[in-house]
């Protein structure tokens, strides 16, 4: 059995195809669509792992709430020499969360560019970033063989078109990529660029006509592009492709670098000098795994001092509660529940109640959409970059297929409508298209980088 797999930054999905039938797995039986699975990973303190809305639930269950408790860890002796004394055995100590039940894990195929995320520790264990996907992508195969009642023989998994702008951290994420499948112990595995896996979904159902079809395939962590041409009879021509590292996550940092900082102590002043409050402090917010890095005492400490000596108390108490209850995730889960209430509405309350936090904020759709206009812009860039290489223009395109979360975005879907025409537009599955595709290529085993041969 051959299966296709689209493990994303922040769902993954995997479906069969008999040359008739197309079939979606049960990836995940705890989450309200089982053929969605969350791209998460939960290590517990003994070391056994969970993944999917699992993962996420045994978190919150464990941490979110939880007041952070550091207890000093002797971890080993060092020499030290010293010019007077000689050398003397030193022992070392390390601060550490003495009470924390796990780590979740979340966008990890993010991290695949970023070369200085080696390895973590994981309650004395580290765990490389290859180790910690290839956890998730062995998981998800035993589902799968559970599922099909077979083992499978080979997978077709999908890629972004660019991991990273940057050339070399595009080859190292994709070398990365294959070590993991390789730990995992994956058969067989092939790639395919994701939005080329979704024009092939499509194009299962739209014989009958020569068109060419652009692939807008706008996920959590990535914007792809393919242009392919279709000849009416099932065959398909590969024109161009291109991406670009803007995806759903960095919408949702938008939204709280550009409207929430504020409560949680942007601007405030410390002292009778008047100091500003550190703004590396701050930083942190931008994603809420980051928001874990000032649980360390040093960042506390900045934080109990600027309450007593800062002119925004509440504000910072709650930056307090932020981090030392481990209200990061809701946050971002309310931030992203926003985000996807202004693609139905023209404004929306983004609110959180939690410990010491107590804010509503009402977000009007066009300040989210003044807040990610950079990266609109590096979208049509990209698509224009794609429709250059194709040797196509706009009103040469017949249909702009949109799928993957962020697709639905309403900023983007009317810049497509600008450069294409809204008529040209269709939605496909935006959660599980990509996975249909893979399935068939998996199914086919053929090249798609050129017209086959009549």
């Amino acid at each position: 059995m051959r299966v296709g797999l689209d493990f994303g930054t922040t769902n993954s999905s995997a479906a069969i195809y008999d040359g008739d039938t197309l079939r979606l797995l049960p990836l995940d039986p705890v989450n309200a669509s089982p053929s969605i699975l969350r791209s998460t990973l939960f290590i517990t303190r003994e070391g056994a792992a969970y993944i999917g809305r699992e993962a996420i639930n045994r978190f919150t269950e464990g941490n979110v709430g939880r007041e952070i408790e550091y207890e000093w860890k002797y971890i080993g002796d060092a020499e030290v020499t010293f010019a007077d004394f000689g050398t003397v055995q030193q022992a070392l100590y390390i601060q550490v969360d003495a009470n924390a039940p796990g780590r979740l894990f979340q966008s990890l195929k993010t991290g695949l560019r970023d070369r200085s995320f080696t390895r973590t520790n994981v309650f004395g264990t580290y765990y490389t970033l290859e180790e910690l996907i290839a956890m998730v992508l062995r998981m998800i195969l035993d589902r799968v063989a559970a599922s099909v009642g077979e083992p499978v023989t080979g997978m077709v998994l999908g890629r972004p078109v660019h991991y990273s702008s940057d050339p070399a951290a595009d080859a190292l994420a994709f070398e990365r990529m294959q070590t993991a499948c390789s730990m995992a112990g994956l058969p067989e595995v092939t790639f395919l660029e994701e939005p080329t896996a979704a024009a092939l979904s499509y194009a299962r159902s739209s014989r009958g006509r020569a068109q060419n079809v652009l692939v807008f395939d706008f996920g959590g962590g990535t914007l792809d592009v393919t242009i392919m041409r279709l000849d009416g009879s099932g065959r398909r021509e590969l024109l161009a492709t291109d991406g670009v590292p803007v995806g759903g996550d960095l919408l949702d940092q938008r939204l709280v670098m550009g409207r929430l900082l504020r409560h949680f102590g942007e601007g405030t002043t410390l002292g009778p000098r008047r100091l500003p409050f550190p703004t590396h402090v701050l930083d942190h917010l931008n994603e809420w795994q980051a928001i874990v890095e000032l649980t360390q005492p040093h960042y506390l400490n900045i934080i109990d001092e600027a309450i007593v000596i800062g002119d925004r108390p509440n504000e910072l108490r709650a930056l307090r509660s932020l981090v030392r209850q481990n209200y990061g995730l809701p946050l971002y889960e309310a931030v992203e529940g926003a985000k996807v209430r202004l693609s139905e509405h023209e404004s929306t309350v983004l609110a959180m109640q939690m410990g010491e936090i107590n804010f509503a904020e009402r977000i009007p759709r066009w300040d989210f959409e003044r807040l990610i206009g950079p990266d609109v812009r590096a979208v049509e860039a990209c698509i224009d970059r794609a429709l250059e290489s194709a040797a196509l223009t706009p009103d040469t395109i017949d249909v702009v297929l949109r799928t993957g979360g962020s697709s639905r975005v309403p900023r983007f879907v009317r810049m497509l409508s600008d450069k294409f025409g809204a008529d040209k537009l269709q939605e496909m599955d935006v959660f599980t298209g990509v996975a249909s595709g893979l399935a068939i290529a998996a199914w086919e085993r053929e090249p798609y980088s050129k017209l086959p041969d009549a």
